[in-house]
């Protein structure tokens, strides 16, 4: 009796001491934007856009789910979930003759994490962006004007991510049995970025994350914050960096027969520039084969509908996503995906072993697209706590 007591204390323990350091967190969130300029007065604003067809037709609201390769865009926890590596190349269309070149690869890996749970997740990406030519027209000594066109902005994003899950269990909730899963991730991230074929700038960033699902009832919640970091200097003129913080929540009610469906809502803040955006989404899925996307971005300037759909074949994965009515641009993206199928890790054994085995045919359980894991048996555990 006096152990479980001692255990109970212990956990509510844990959780006090989070909620003092997420509050903490909250605090030193809202007070940047004390200190911020006003629209477009941090730099490198591409690291505001949606990078991820599949997320970019449910209008950016990805947080909650952040399920597949592209979690490092929107909620690094998500790498958590995944149990088959997965790789994938976009291109991204924007605002006038401005490009976006995109590639990543991720995979769980054959060990435990610092938590004591198996796969933890890791991901890679490259990210390289031209925002289109600048025409410069100097008038010349003897009356000339002549064209000089050079790169107004090239930006290149490198990023190392890590996740894992850091609970698993059933949770009485006030008579509601939960089966909760959470996890954590970070990002670090290196951005270089060159103005006018002339000023380089560089920093060095990062990303954080928490994502909660309960198993049972389909729904799940996600916070991250992005692009965390010190700002670029072109040569005397400091720019702060476009911080993100965003909170999100889904939800995928039961359906029949080979299909599904899933919600989401987000709702973004940009730190240094006082903005906020809000986005909602659905994506209907058939049989895994292809899916139709649809979304909703406001109090954005840029705001407007959004759609998308994908096709998948076998381990070969087309999605494309559109912003179709914004009020200053519209923008559109493709993506090719590759689920490495042929390969997972094993279960990881107290004993420590490391091995890879070829996966043997069985039916996708769960989760919330073909990167989610399969659900397992939840651990029992009476007392409710989150992380600890």
């Amino acid at each position: 009796m006096n152990s479980a007591i001692t255990a109970s204390t212990g956990a509510c323990g844990r959780v006090f001491r989070l909620a003092a350091l997420l509050a903490a967190a909250g605090l030193l969130f809202s007070a940047v934007p004390a200190r911020a300029g006003g629209p477009g007065s941090a730099g490198v604003q591409i690291l505001k856009s949606d990078i991820s067809p599949r997320a970019a037709g449910m209008a950016g609201s990805f947080a909650a789910v952040a399920d597949d390769v592209y979690a490092m865009n929107y909620n690094p926890a998500g790498l958590g979930q995944l149990y088959l590596p997965q790789a994938s190349a976009m291109y991204y269309s924007g605002f006038d003759d401005s490009r976006l070149n995109y590639f990543a690869f991720a995979m769980p890996l054959p060990v435990q994490g610092v938590a004591g749970y198996d796969k933890p997740g890791v991901g890679i990406s490259a990210l390289f962006t031209n925002s289109g030519d600048f025409v410069y027209r100097p008038i010349q000594p003897d009356g000339t004007v002549p064209a000089i066109s050079m790169n107004a902005e090239t930006t290149k994003v490198l990023t190392l991510s890590y996740a894992e899950k850091v609970y698993a269990g059933e949770t009485d909730l006030e008579g509601y049995k939960a089966n909760i899963e959470q996890y954590l991730g970070f990002s670090a991230k290196y951005v270089n970025s060159k103005l006018l074929d002339t000023y380089s700038a560089s920093a060095l960033a990062m990303d954080a994350g928490w994502l909660v699902r309960d198993l049972n009832s389909g729904v799940s919640f996600g916070v991250s914050a992005a692009n965390l970091g010190s700002g670029l200097k072109y040569y005397q003129q400091s720019t702060p960096l476009p911080s993100i913080l965003r909170v999100g929540a889904a939800f995928q009610p039961p359906t029949v027969m080979s299909q599904s469906l899933l919600f989401t809502v987000d709702g973004d803040l940009y730190l240094q520039e006082k903005l906020k955006s809000l986005r909602a989404g659905i994506e209907y899925r058939f049989q895994d084969i292809f899916a139709l996307r649809l979304g909703y971005k406001g109090l954005d300037d840029n705001k407007g509908m959004a759609f998308g759909m994908g096709i998948n074949y076998q381990n070969f994965s087309l999605d494309f996503g559109m912003l179709v009515s914004g009020q200053v641009f519209n923008t559109s993206q493709m993506a090719f995906s590759y689920q490495f199928a042929g390969w997972h890790t094993a279960e990881v054994k107290k004993k420590k072993e490391r091995v890879w085995l070829a996966p043997e045919p069985k039916a996708r359980q769960g989760g919330t697209s073909s990167g989610s894991a399969p659900k397992q048996a939840p651990k029992k555990d009476s007392d409710f706590f989150w992380i600890y």
